[in-house]
């Protein structure tokens, strides 16, 4: 490694960090109680069942052992990928395995440094803490409220962002509130439902919108009918849809500016039937969105991607357009040759208080620890080549990497 390099990684390594995405806590476990729990993990999951050519059959909650059983086999064939280099950190850094992967051999003395764990309470601040994470957003309210300061809460948003059929409506309002009949009670119902959410200290909206979307600005008198056909049961076309979402999109991002909540955007991913996410890239997707980023200049988007393709368009965009931040890696865009290029097109064409490096989409905290080596990797790289290629000094890559990983978070999301 360059001397650049290491001084970079030296300053990370100290750095704390802002993870601005993650699941902790999802279903009530916010630590893995097997071995099973961190590798059923669904980024390494993938990667096993299609080294397997087959999805596994044991049930890795109900039956764990079992579970490692089946999926051992695969381990070797699957040592090339980043989601088993993350792995493997977790393994060594917090279980003390020092073999080069999971094997019929030392799998169950993991398993019972795992377990062995599994109901300590001090286990979640105790692995953050060693990993210098201040800060986690996460969708787990109660956990939010067990330590003060360190969770940012989250809601999943569809619902009042991209909703497509009636039946979001009665989640829009509430079970106690009448269906709004117009356009406008629907854009107060919406409103009132953010500020529900803040009342709770809810911090962040999430938004996995259909990649197919197509926003388009809308006019309420063109809603009013669309709406009346929608609580009549009547399936609206694809057009239709994309004109409802996009009406109820400007409705919640107007009241997220108002009461100053991130909307996180998630794009470059579509669900192949049962097959599961895979890459996929809609052009029109993020062109559409332009301008509804023009009419929200007082909401902050976050934009999350998992192919690279787009990288470079949506850092265009996101510098003509000061309240679009692109931040992190999602899905198959955490990779280190994806995520290369992705911090390359940031650093090189975005002011250094513009996007935030260090997204985890952990469910579990060994695995929001796990991925926070291959982000620190790629950082330190991007910022090293950038000093050895004599476009930046060392002096000034230096501050970034910790801006970059909490800094800049932190004005942003505002904790």
């Amino acid at each position: 490694m360059s001397e650049s390099y290491q001084r970079i990684r030296g300053a990370i390594d100290s750095a704390p960090i802002f993870d601005v995405h993650s699941h902790l806590g999802t279903g009530g476990q916010a630590q893995a109680r097997t071995l099973a729990d961190i590798v059923s993990y669904h980024w390494l999951a993938t990667d096993l069942a299609c080294a397997a050519g087959r999805r596994f059959e044991r049930d890795p909650r109900k039956e764990p052992e079992e579970y490692l059983r089946e999926v051992l086999p695969y381990f070797p064939a699957v040592r090339n990928t980043v989601n088993h280099f993350a792995l493997m950190h977790i393994l060594r850094d917090l279980h003390g395995l020092e073999d080069r992967t999971l094997t019929e051999r030392n799998w169950e003395r993991v398993d019972r440094s795992v377990r062995e764990h599994a109901d300590d309470p001090q286990w979640v601040p105790s692995v953050l803490d060693r990993a210098n994470i201040r800060k986690v957003c996460t969708n787990d309210h109660d956990i939010a409220r067990d330590e003060a300061g360190r969770y940012v809460p989250y809601v999943q948003a569809e619902y009042l962002y991209v909703p497509s059929v009636a039946h979001h409506l009665k989640h829009i309002g509430g079970p106690e509130q009448a269906l709004p009949e117009t356009a406008e009670g629907l854009a107060a119902a919406i409103e009132a439902r953010v500020a529900r959410l803040v009342e709770k200290k809810v911090r962040v909206l999430h938004v996995w919108a259909p990649g197919t979307w197509i926003y388009r600005a809308t006019e309420p008198q063109q809603i009013d009918p669309l709406l009346k056909r929608l609580l009549a049961g009547e399936k609206p076309s694809k057009e239709e849809r994309d004109l409802f979402a996009s009406f109820c999109a400007d409705a919640t991002a107007g009241a997220a500016g108002r009461h100053q909540l991130v909307v996180q955007l998630f794009h470059g991913t579509l669900h192949y039937a049962e097959r599961g996410p895979a890459s996929y890239w809609n052009p029109e997707f993020l062109r559409s969105l332009t301008e509804h980023f023009a009419r929200h200049r007082e909401t902050h988007f976050d934009l999350f991607l998992s192919t690279r393709i787009p990288s470079h368009e949506a850092v265009s965009f996101s510098r003509i357009f000061p309240n679009l931040h692109v931040s992190g890696a999602w899905w198959q865009g955490f990779s280190p040759s994806t995520l290369t290029v992705f911090f390359r097109d940031r650093l090189e064409m975005l002011p250094n208080t513009a996007w935030n490096a260090y997204y985890s989409d952990g469910y579990i905290v060994e695995w929001i620890y796990g991925k926070l080596p291959v982000t620190k990797n790629r950082l330190a790289h991007a910022l090293a080549a950038m000093v050895d290629e004599e476009l930046l000094t060392l002096d000034d890559a230096l501050e970034m990497g910790p801006q970059l990983l909490y800094d800049n978070a932190m004005q942003i999301y505002k904790p």
